[in-house]
């Protein structure tokens, strides 16, 4: 849920800046900014290939060749991503910076940001991001869904009430708020509100994992054995890929003693690409 993302419309000013600066001939000479228009975009198509230090540095060489130009922005945001993906969290935060500083309404920057400061361990400047968009808009969703999941995670349960509600108000079909309003009345000890909450969330989405995987958890917590084994493994049947599906219903194997199927299903998600941390947290379980 907290995967870095930049919001389309951000994205779209952005590029109509760059195209913009490319126009701009009396200013600037027209060869320079078609070698801005080429970098950035031989910039863009290495990000999205996975070539990411030859993406920034190509994005740094547009820097260079026009370092006052407004799409700038929108290079910035790519290089916090890139600086994120490649382990270096606090150049990230430091691009991120810059890209406000240039857009400072950019709320998908900010969103990137509070994520980026939630992964850093620093759940009080996530909230001041989230804080700072849901001023200036009030109805914003996904800041909504965020600062929901941060309250939650905190155990300001009152707090993430509110905001799972308004959002609910504005959405009764979003399937996240849903899903993080089951897990709030779960943990407020509401558990027949938080099951009706999750059975919503598959009348609407039957099709989607993520309900069955979460009723199964609360029906494991009840000890609803045999309910939570139909769950878990409707939720593989639906996502077969999903290592951390496996792990669940190897958890509910291992606590009725079905150390055979549990390790079977240990050993899936180990094939499936499950971190040493979370198969070591299936407690017992041995490969």
């Amino acid at each position: 849920m907290l995967r870095p993302r930049i919001i389309a419309a951000a994205i779209a000013i952005a590029a109509a800046a760059i195209t913009c600066q490319a126009q701009e001939t009396a200013e600037t000479p027209a060869a320079a900014s078609t070698t801005y228009q080429q970098l950035v975009r031989r910039g863009f198509d290495l990000m999205a290939a996975d070539s990411l230090a030859e993406a920034e540095h190509t994005l740094r060489q547009a820097l260079k060749a026009e370092p006052a130009a407004p799409g700038n922005v929108l290079i910035w945001a790519h290089l916090a991503q890139i600086a994120e993906r490649m382990g270096r969290d606090a150049e990230a935060l430091d691009a991120y910076n810059i890209a406000i500083g240039m857009s400072p309404q950019g709320w998908g920057l900010r969103l990137n940001r509070a994520s980026l400061h939630i992964k850093m361990g620093d759940d009080d400047r996530a909230l001041n991001d989230y804080n700072e968009i849901l001023y200036a808009e009030p109805d914003h969703q996904e800041t909504l869904l965020m600062r929901a999941f941060l309250h939650r995670t905190r155990r300001r349960l009152k707090e993430a009430r509110i905001d799972y509600e308004h959002l609910l108000s504005l959405n009764p079909t979003h399937e996240e708020g849903l899903q993080g309003l089951a897990l709030l009345n779960n943990a407020d000890r509401r558990p027949q509100e938080a099951m009706q909450n999750i059975n919503s969330v598959i009348a609407l989405y039957p099709t989607h994992a993520a309900g069955y995987a979460l009723r199964g958890g609360f029906e494991l917590e009840r000890s609803q054995y045999e309910k939570a084994e139909q769950d878990f493994s409707r939720a593989i049947a639906l996502e077969p890929e999903n290592p951390t599906l496996r792990l669940a219903r190897a958890r509910l194997y291992q606590q009725t003693k079905r150390r055979t199927l549990a390790r079977e299903d240990v050993r899936a998600a180990a094939r499936l690409g499950a971190s040493r941390e979370d198969i070591a947290a299936v407690a017992g379980v041995k490969r």
